[in-house]
């Protein structure tokens, strides 16, 4: 009789089995699904959705599970969890599922629109600190002509994204539009053709001998920064005071994640004048406290987490493309890369 495994061996012997086989959890999932279809929505699910997503479960010959035994559980909740064999994010952030999920499931996530609708964002973010828009509204509410300091185009035409994902390629294609020549942060710095070039952020503020001069970033000569990163240990923090002090009055967009820049680094950089203004969807603390000194700053713009909202129809998509995905027996695209956590 073979003995019985405790839990960490178990898990041990499921890691080397994925590092040998990287589809096994794709092979797993499409083995559950034959022998049980059954698909649950978690409780966190928008009420708006539920409709589409019936329709989706049922015209791919999927069953509504009945009680908590699911093969496909959809929710961003990792108390919701328990038991799937393959859990669907209908967000894109996935931090809190990708620490808790067992390394046997596989875990997938929406994407969607988002990539556009945030470039969109940051297209009219830009812009209106451009055009000096909260200004002429004050100017209009209080019936004041005042032609002093009237918008002109930047004196600097280079824009730095940090994270060169599918957000970050987006928002550098919108960018290039406006005519900014968009330098690209990554952990790689592999080449992207959204971008005009991509450095590796751990080198990018200085020469190495890998790294010439000629490939290194003069910060000072940015104009925009935007933080299109995930929540990672790697990118928690990462946005240091020593980073922002390389930049000259630049316009900081935060839509990636509150936790890549502290509120503390922040109110300093703009103090010193390395951030002239920030427009920020995503705060270290949300909702942002009533306290918290950010409101209270001309220089920045702070919205409710807003600029990458999922539609129904991102989900459905998402799925659709997984499940195909799936039967065929590959990788979906949207599969979460647990080491990376994104």
């Amino acid at each position: 009789m073979t003995p019985e495994l405790d839990a960490g061996e178990r898990d041990a012997r499921e890691r080397v089995a994925r590092a040998v086989d990287p589809l096994s959890d794709v092979l797993s999932v499409a083995d559950a699904l034959g022998r049980r279809p059954t698909v649950r929505l978690g409780d966190d699910v928008d009420p708006g959705w539920r409709e589409a997503l019936d329709l989706w479960v049922s015209t791919h010959g999927l069953e509504r599970a009945t009680g908590r035994d699911a093969t496909l559980v959809i929710t961003g909740d990792p108390a919701r969890i328990e038991g799937a064999t393959w859990v669907h994010s209908p967000n894109a952030g996935v931090e809190r599922l990708a620490s808790t999920l067992p390394e046997s499931a596989l875990l997938t996530r929406t994407t969607g629109t988002m990539p556009s609708r945030i470039a969109e964002y940051v297209l009219t973010w830009v812009l209106a600190e451009r055009w000096h828009v909260p200004r002429y509204l004050a100017h209009t509410a209080t019936a004041t002509w005042d032609r002093s300091e009237p918008p002109l185009p930047p004196r600097r035409q280079e824009a730095v994204v940090i994270g060169t994902g599918a957000m970050g390629s987006a928002i550098a294609r919108t960018l290039g539009q406006l005519g900014y020549h968009v330098v690209g942060l990554s952990r790689t710095g592999r080449p992207h053709d959204a971008f005009d070039v991509v450095l590796p952020l751990d080198e990018a503020f200085g020469t190495t001998a890998a790294m010439p001069a000629a490939t290194t970033l003069d910060a000072a000569r940015a104009d925009v920064l935007v933080l299109a990163l995930p929540h990672t240990p790697q990118t928690d923090g990462l946005v240091t005071p020593g980073l922002l002090r390389a930049f000259d009055g630049v316009h900081l967009v935060n839509i990636g994640r509150g936790s890549a820049v502290r509120t503390a680094t922040l109110v300093g950089a703009l103090d010193a004048g390395n951030v002239r203004h920030a427009t920020l969807d995503v705060t270290e603390q949300e909702p942002l406290p009533a306290s918290s000194p950010l409101w209270r700053r001309p220089d920045v713009t702070v919205t409710p987490h807003v600029s990458g909202l999922t539609l129904a129809a991102d989900v459905v998509g998402a799925l659709d493309a997984a499940l195909t995905e799936i039967r065929a027996g590959v990788r979906p695209s949207s599969a979460v890369g647990r080491h990376r956590g994104y």
